[in-house]
């Protein structure tokens, strides 16, 4: 579920960023308010900024707590930005055909029997200016759960979401969708660059009862010993 990640603006929507861009910082009191301004312009104001605080708490909610997303990266080279961030030296990446997880995965969400499953979206995330607030960045429709901050671009990310209805909002921590066993897969285990040999000779021992210590890869980057 998107109230799970890190990104503090994950799956929010235009209209939520522009709220949380006009009530940024304290929140207006009759104590900090300019005292230039007449009472009864005081009290609108106030008011305003308590009526917009709200409603960002509520588009907040509302996009995080109905959307759930699979993450994936996109592209046919490893990042090492990637490896440094979501691996330790012994792990490995795992390397699956787009087009036979998409359609595995649209086929799943088909067969989905629970009632709430609502919709299924997928696609490349597009990166934007979202915050700081950049008020000529433009959307292009977008959907909310399909974009994020240029700051995490580095993830190049293609995504499966999952969305339920507004009624069931919170209810689930999670959406699982089941694809079937991995060995039908074509796939490739793709070692850490930093895996030492004798650690990928292990892991091929580990993989040879499941038919899989042909997929290991070894990493294709040229890393220095340490």
């Amino acid at each position: 579920r998107l109230d799970s990640f890190e990104d503090g603006v994950e799956g929010l929507t235009g209209r939520g960023i522009t709220l949380k861009a006009f009530t940024q910082g304290k929140p207006l009191t009759y104590e900090n308010i300019n005292p230039s301004f007449d009472a009864e312009k005081q009290r609108l104001f106030i008011e305003e900024d308590k009526f917009d605080r709200a409603q960002y708490l509520t588009d907040l909610t509302f996009s995080q707590q109905t959307q759930f997303a699979s993450c994936w990266f996109l592209g046919d080279r490893e990042a090492l930005a990637m490896w440094k961030l979501y691996s330790n030296k012994d792990g490995v990446a795992i390397k699956l055909n787009a087009r036979q997880l998409t359609d595995i995965v649209i086929a799943a969400a088909e067969s989905y029997t629970n009632t709430d499953f609502e919709l299924l979206l997928f696609g490349a995330v597009e990166y934007k200016n979202i915050w700081p607030f950049d008020p000529y960045e433009t959307f292009n429709g977008k959907y909310n759960a399909m974009k994020k901050d240029k700051s995490y671009s580095h993830e190049s990310e293609f995504r499966f979401i999952s969305v339920v209805p507004v009624e069931k909002k919170g209810i689930y921590n999670n959406l699982t969708l089941p694809i079937g066993d991995i060995s039908s897969f074509e796939v490739e285990i793709i070692t850490n660059p930093f895996m030492q040999a004798w650690e990928i000779n292990n892991l091929k021992k580990l993989l040879k009862p499941y038919n899989l210590e042909t997929n290991i890869i070894p990493s294709s980057m040229d890393i220095k010993p340490m």
